[in-house]
Formats: C-alpha cells, sequence, structure tokens
C-alpha cells in the first residue's frame, strides 16, 4: 500500500483518534478515580450548579460566606448534565470524559491538518499528538481539554474564511471561541493571540486589508452578546454594571485575569515534553512551509511563534506556567510534523521513481515507513500512560512532597463518615485543605478556612458564641501533618505551610500522642482512622 492510497480513504484519519480513545481508556480502567486533583473540584462545581442551578458563588467553600467560582461554567454545566441525565455519580461521569476528550482532541487536530495538507499529514498528526509525553495531560478530565477540541477547528475556519473570503466562516470560527470563552480563560487567550497573529500577518505579509472584515465577523457574536449582556444590566442591575467598570469583571466572578506566579521549564525539559517525533518531523515540515511560503504554511508558522513567545512569556517579565501552555504549541507542531511526514513520503517516492536506489523500488517502503512512525507514537503513549507516576499527583512545600491525588483509603473512609454522620448544615475546618476540598465535594461538607483560629488549644483568638454563628461544627486533623523535627524542649505549636495551591497546617509534635494539649476544651474526639482525627464541636 502507497501512500496515493491512504489519500484516497479519507476515513482513515479517524484511526489516530480511536488509538487515542484506547489510550486513554487504559488508565481510565485501571484506577477507580479520574486522573489528576484539578478534577476533584471542578466536579465540586458540577454538583453546585446541578443543586442551586447557575450561580457565581460556591457555598462549600469559605463557609458561610461561600467562595466566587471563579471560572466559567461550560465544563461543569457538562458533568452536571451527563450525571444527571445519566444517573450516575459525578466522578464517574469525569472518568468517562477522559477517554472521550483524548480522542476529539486528536481527531480535531488530523481533521484540520487534513484539511491543510491531505489524508497522510491528517494521520500523522494524530499520531504525533499521542508521541509527546503531554499526552499524559491530554488524557485529562478537563476544561482546558474541551477546550482544546475548538481552538484548530476554530483556527482553520478564521483561515478559510480569508483564504475563500467568505465571512460566514469566520462567524463560525468565532462561535467556537465563545465556547472557548465560557470553557477556559487560558485557553481563550491563546486563541485570541492566535488570531490576532494571522490578521497581523496578512495586513503586513500579504497587504490585505480585507482581512479587518474576516476580523471584526470573527469577534461579530462575542460583541454582541458584551452589548446586549451590557444593556441588560443598564436596565436590570446597573449597580452591578457600575462595579463592573470600576472594579473590573474579576469583582464580580472571581474569575483571575493574571497568575501571581511563574514557572518556567528547563530547555530539556521544555522539548521533552513535545517529543522527539514531533520535533523531528515539524522541523522537517517546517523547511518545506518557509520554501513554499504559502498562506496556509504562514498560518502555522505563526501559530508556533505566537505559542513559543507566551510560553516563554516570563522571560519578558510576564508570569506564565510554561508547561501549561506546551499542550497549545503541540497542536501547531503536530500540524506541521504531519506535513513533515507528508513531505518524507512524497521524498522516498521521488527517490523510488528515480530508479537510483533498485532495493528500494517496493512500495511496502513508503508504508514500512508510516507504520514505523505510528508504532513508535503508540508505544510512547502506551508507556506515559503505563506509568504508575501518572495517576499520583503531589503538591510540594519546604518539606517535599504531600499527596494530593487520587483520594487515599484513609480519605474515602473519612468522606464516608461524614456522609454517614455529618451535619452539612455545619462547616469543617481542617488541617489539609487538599483534602478538606475532597470532602466538600464527595460527602457536601461545607469547608471554613479558619483552621488556625481555633483548632489548638489555648491559641484560640474565636470564642464559641462566634463558632455557632458561623455554624463551624468540625475539626479534622491531619496525623501526617507534622513537622520534620520535633521541638521537644517547647511546648507544642503549630505552623502554616504554603504548599503551592493551599497552606498546610504542621504541628511540631507527634499529632496521636499530644492530642490533649492539641484539642481545644470546646471540642470533642469523635472519629479517627489512620490519617485523621475528627472532632465535634460543642455547643
Amino acid at each position: 500500500m502507497d501512500h496515493t492510497s491512504i489519500n484516497s480513504r479519507k476515513y482513515l484519519i479517524l484511526i489516530p483518534a480511536i488509538a487515542a480513545l484506547i489510550i486513554a481508556l487504559i488508565p481510565t480502567l485501571k484506577y477507580q478515580w479520574p486522573l489528576g486533583w484539578d478534577i476533584i473540584y471542578h466536579v465540586q462545581y458540577a454538583q453546585v450548579y446541578a443543586h442551586n442551578g447557575f450561580t457565581l458563588i460556591n457555598p462549600l467553600l469559605n463557609a458561610p460566606v461561600g467562595q466566587k467560582i471563579g471560572y466559567p461554567p461550560l465544563f461543569h454545566f457538562l458533568i452536571a448534565a451527563m450525571g444527571t441525565g445519566l444517573g450516575i455519580d459525578f466522578f464517574q461521569v469525569a472518568r468517562l470524559l477522559q477517554p472521550l476528550l483524548a480522542m476529539a482532541i486528536v481527531l480535531s487536530v488530523s481533521y484540520v491538518a487534513y484539511k491543510l495538507y491531505g489524508e497522510i499529514a491528517g494521520i500523522g498528526a494524530g499520531f504525533l499528538m499521542l508521541s509527546s509525553m503531554l499526552v499524559e495531560r491530554m488524557i485529562l478530565a478537563l476544561p482546558e481539554n474541551l477546550a482544546l477540541i475548538f481552538i484548530p477547528l476554530a483556527v482553520y475556519l478564521y483561515y478559510r474564511s480569508i483564504q475563500d473570503k467568505k465571512l460566514k466562516m469566520a462567524i463560525l470560527g468565532g462561535l467556537l471561541f465563545i465556547l472557548v470563552i465560557g470553557t477556559h480563560q487560558a485557553a481563550t487567550l491563546c486563541l485570541g493571540l492566535t488570531i490576532i497573529t494571522i490578521t497581523l500577518m496578512e495586513l503586513v505579509v500579504y497587504r490585505d486589508f480585507k482581512v479587518l472584515g474576516n476580523f471584526v465577523s470573527f469577534f461579530l457574536l462575542l460583541m454582541g452578546i458584551v452589548i446586549a449582556g451590557v444593556v441588560a444590566l443598564q436596565i436590570f442591575a446597573p449597580e452591578l454594571l457600575q462595579t463592573i467598570m470600576q472594579q473590573g469583571i474579576s469583582a464580580l466572578t472571581g474569575m483571575s485575569t493574571s497568575l501571581d506566579y511563574s514557572r518556567s521549564l528547563g530547555i530539556y525539559s521544555y522539548l521533552g515534553n513535545i517529543g522527539a517525533l514531533v520535533l523531528i518531523f515539524s522541523v522537517i515540515g517546517a523547511v518545506f512551509a518557509l520554501k513554499n511560503h504559502r498562506r496556509k504554511d504562514n498560518l502555522i508558522l505563526v501559530w508556533i511563534m505566537v505559542m513559543i513567545i507566551l510560553s516563554n512569556a516570563y522571560l519578558l517579565g510576564v508570569n506564565v506556567i510554561t508547561y501549561r501552555v506546551l499542550i497549545y504549541l503541540l497542536i501547531p507542531l503536530s500540524i506541521l510534523g504531519g506535513y513533515g511526514i507528508k513531505i518524507s513520503c512524497c521524498k522516498i517516492k521521488e527517490y523510488q521513481e528515480s530508479g537510483k536506489y533498485p532495493r528500494f523500488s517496493s512500495p511496502n517502503i513508503r508504508a514500512g515507513f508510516l507504520v514505523v512512525i505510528l508504532a513508535i507514537s503508540m508505544l510512547s503513549a502506551v508507556l506515559t500512560v503505563t506509568d504508575p507516576d501518572i495517576a499520583v499527583y503531589s503538591a510540594k512545600n519546604e518539606f517535599g512532597k504531600v499527596q494530593i491525588a487520587p483520594p487515599s483509603d484513609s480519605e474515602v473512609d473519612l468522606a464516608n463518615w461524614f456522609r454517614e454522620n455529618g451535619n452539612q448544615s455545619r462547616s469543617v475546618v481542617i488541617s489539609n485543605q487538599f483534602t478538606g476540598m475532597f470532602l466538600a465535594t464527595e460527602a457536601g461538607m461545607p469547608l471554613n478556612y479558619g483552621f488556625a483560629h481555633y483548632a489548638l488549644k489555648n491559641h484560640t483568638d474565636t470564642p464559641l458564641l462566634r463558632l455557632k454563628e458561623i455554624n463551624v461544627g468540625y475539626l479534622v486533623y491531619d496525623k501526617n501533618l507534622v513537622l520534620p523535627a520535633e521541638d521537644k524542649d517547647n511546648p507544642i505549636y503549630m505552623r502554616s505551610i504554603n504548599s503551592e495551591f493551599f497552606s498546610l497546617y504542621y504541628f511540631s509534635k507527634n499529632i496521636t500522642q499530644n492530642f490533649s494539649q492539641i484539642k481545644p476544651d470546646y471540642a470533642t474526639k469523635v472519629y479517627e482512622n489512620d490519617d485523621f482525627i475528627v472532632c465535634t464541636i460543642d455547643y
């Protein structure tokens, strides 16, 4: 079978998507919990929407006031709709989404590569996505991965609107952009920057000022929604509109428009996460893209360029998590790499037809070349998803790592105890807020952040009457959170240790052995397992 026969079988671009489905099913079936820690709070948000309808406040966090959700809702609506409609646990919905999202991402990339460069490029691009170490992120049930499905399609539709001079294509791309906005903030930024950069390329390189019409059309639906929203707020909630105008959208939604910190990657980690096959064939594709200098080639090149700049924005003083941006870079690199695979197949055919290498005249050589590339990609993906570390997530602090996902047996037992015995009208304070987030999701227990104020005997600055007013009902201690070097000469004390997402509260001495010195007099121990102690507050 040579590459021309492949070109006559368009349905073969489904093969990488099916492969992605199979790859993602391996860890999905192996582990009973969905992969990652983020899914714990995403499931929680879905539960809040399912119980309360659309709201900007999550009553399970920062009780009794609640906490702004601060996240676009589309992904959570999807979980809530599937879980409610199918009558299954929302965590199991997340497990179901893992292979479906992975398959859809790969299919989206393969389709765009196919439309730009043909069937071989489409198949190659999909498998190159799987060859990357970033496949471990693609198989997670995350809002970002839902957004990744729309991004290559939106970029392609914008390109088609320019190429074919059809504004309706730009409008369709803008519709996908709205879906991205409703799903994930960083994805919105990446897609928006890509569209802006493509537009600038058209203005500078091609002197095509008509592209401004495509640009406006792409954002037309969004502008219409914004204008309608502003008019509605002006009529029905002018005070709210005034607050947004003065303080920004974050004041209303809690959505952050910037990061407070930056995390870069070394060059080896940067390239290693992308993967050798992607880099090799994208370089080949880039050489011929630069040589041909077609509009679609330039589109892919500027798309890659803007993602490289964004992933290294910390060099310009802009906070960025480089690893998180790599998945957005992988998409255009894989499309360009798929083109590189197609070019390689064409060059092999040219060498064969030249007659200079009679030993390599068999058409099976070309088929074998493709099979080897696909086999290496599949092997790489299998090795990535079968690594036991793929299921374990930890938070770092000055004392090392604390496992935060998947939930431990003790955390599951703790959640089960609260589900059976807990009073959901009263909130929990806990020394390990990662576990607290799981309790809020799995057992529906509101979480109060005041552990430091009333969890240590003789160090509370909160009277019992105040605890009753704010409905704090439970104190939970993680027995593992003990300072590495015990301070035996001083009374037991507590330290707040920054651990990436949350602060964890460590005690200076063994908690079990010294619990009588820790527990406030108004608390009664009611439950204990291998890792946790639960006290109720008596009032």
